[in-house]
């Protein structure tokens, strides 16, 4: 990617802040220094495990495989990632990378999981401590290959500001501006918490419609197949046994009321 088409990206994903197209706007930024096929960040909560944030990009052969590989690991696996706890028990500092090979996970269960079944060779880490810490991996597949010294190079010497993209995006999705509707951030995390079983997919589309976005506008914004959101609109009415934006509007009220 040349200078310009990166510098573009970065612009596009500062646009992007705290918005639902944020995460496929990171990942240009990821493909563009490191040739990433996929992505996912998460942040640390009290008791030091994986909150999972995002993920983006799609997998030719598997609907969501970012994010199913993503939350297995947050829910199942972080715990047995090697470079992950070396990495955070290190003091904190400046931007950490750490570069694992498909190959140099031990963990049978956990390298099928998240690296052999979407054929993925190499996973890029970005570590960054603080009051907040927050991690973001780029992953490439086997059509992509492992990542060049360059690449690495390139990743290393943006990471400052591709975390400090990550921050300021949590920040941004999390505050409401004065007299504006809570963000979509918020939103779908009021409906994860809201014991009804959505998955972070189901919840974001959820949280989407409910702020007046099209089921065309959230597929273009996220890069999801429009088919897949649709699918992701019906399961998560079902569970929350609504038939429209109207009963999904007075089923968050309902939330605001009981809390």
């Amino acid at each position: 990617m040349s200078a310009q088409t990166l510098n573009d990206a970065l612009a596009a994903a500062v646009a992007a802040l705290g918005a639902v197209e944020f995460p496929e706007r990171f990942l240009a930024v990821l493909r563009g220094l490191a040739g990433a096929d996929l992505c996912s960040a998460f942040e640390l909560v009290g008791d030091g495990a994986p909150r999972y944030l995002f993920s983006a990009g799609r997998h030719p052969d598997i609907p969501d495989f970012a994010e199913s590989a993503s939350l297995a690991y947050a829910r199942n696996y972080w715990q047995r990632d090697r470079a992950t706890q070396r990495a955070l028990a290190q003091a904190a500092g400046s931007v950490q990378i750490v570069r694992q090979a498909w190959n140099g996970i031990t963990d049978p269960d956990y390298r099928r999981t998240c690296y052999e079944r979407g054929g993925i060779v190499e996973r890029l880490t970005l570590y960054a401590g603080g009051a907040r810490p927050l991690f973001a991996s780029a992953y490439r597949t086997r059509a992509s290959g492992h990542s060049g010294a360059a690449e690495v190079e390139a990743l290393e010497g943006a990471a400052p500001l591709v975390m400090a993209l990550l921050a300021k995006h949590l920040e941004t999705a999390q505050r409401p501006a004065e007299g504006q509707p809570a963000p979509l951030h918020e939103i779908a995390r009021r409906l994860l918490d809201c014991g009804h079983a959505l998955s972070e997919r189901e919840a974001a589309v959820a949280a989407s419609l409910f702020l007046g976005r099209t089921q065309r506008d959230i597929s273009a914004a996220t890069g999801i197949a429009l088919s897949s959101v649709i699918t992701y609109r019906r399961r998560a009415y079902r569970k929350l046994c609504v038939s429209d934006r109207r009963g999904l509007a007075d089923f968050l009220q309902s939330l605001d009321q009981r809390h």
